[in-house]
């Protein structure tokens, strides 16, 4: 198995069409299946293993989904075998030197959890139709930092959340992974000292929703553009917006600030 080489392209593509399964998969469509080649990539191993998450709840749903507490037994399922799947990209963090793909690792480990926690709160929920999108951003806000491990950080999150918020898992899925990514972006490269703060505010006015990420960092680089300089997390960002029916604003100013609104 190749361990140790250069982080390419196609393990960026790879990447992302594994977790554009697993996506599918947190919302309950498990028809989708990733392409493995069997050419010994860690990441072909990783795929074959979603394969068979995705036939292994196919299997469960087709004879549970008419019961609730079979139905809050599958978001269980979900839950623990995401976490397996989690569990093996850390295991395979630690067999290879590549930085850059232990980041690429780790990044996919973080959008898997975020979708890990919207199924864990259903299961823990009285509800199965929505979760509280405050205690949702707390608990993935909490676990995005604890993922980076930083040494003597002092970076603070502050939350201004609407406590009546609430959304069905789809939403909550796609708002988890532009968290995520907005999240894990200001943590790698807004705070060099790593001190700072990172504001998250929700409010909701006649029928739009706006959610604001925004840290007081460093900012991006001068002559920063967003289709050149974007990497596969501000990819994320966008294409996740769109699929939300939203629209997304970015200024890079005293810090970098996201706007997302939609219906």
């Amino acid at each position: 198995m190749n361990l140790n080489r250069n982080t390419s392209p196609s393990d960026n593509e790879r990447a992302n069409e594994i977790l554009e399964v697993i996506l599918a998969y947190a919302r309950m469509d498990f028809r989708s299946k990733v392409d493995v080649k069997n050419d010994g990539n860690i990441l072909d191993g990783i795929g074959s293993g979603v394969n068979m998450l995705g036939e292994e709840l196919q299997h469960s749903t087709i004879s549970l989904k008419e019961k609730e507490q079979l139905i809050k037994e599958i978001h269980h399922r979900v839950k623990n075998n995401m976490q397996i799947i989690s569990s093996l990209l850390s295991l395979q963090s630690d067999t290879t030197n590549d930085s850059k793909f232990i980041e690429l690792l780790n990044d996919i480990r973080n959008r898997i959890n975020s979708m890990s926690i919207v199924h864990e709160m259903l299961y823990k929920s009285k509800d199965l139709s929505s979760i509280k999108l405050k205690d949702y951003i707390e608990t993935l806000s909490t676990s995005i930092y604890r993922s980076f491990s930083f040494p003597d950080s002092k970076i603070e999150f502050i939350y201004k959340i609407d406590e009546s918020a609430k959304f069905d898992v789809d939403k909550m899925i796609l708002i988890g992974l532009i968290l995520n990514e907005t999240i894990s972006n200001s943590l790698k490269h807004a705070f060099p000292d790593r001190k700072g703060e990172i504001e998250l505010i929700f409010t909701s006015v006649t029928n739009k929703y706006v959610l604001i990420i925004k840290d007081n960092g460093c900012g991006f680089k001068d002559g920063f553009d967003k289709e050149k300089d974007s990497n596969l997390g501000m990819q994320l960002i966008y294409m996740l917006a769109e699929q939300l029916g939203g629209e997304l604003e970015l200024v890079s100013n005293n810090g970098v600030y996201y706007k997302l609104s939609f219906q």
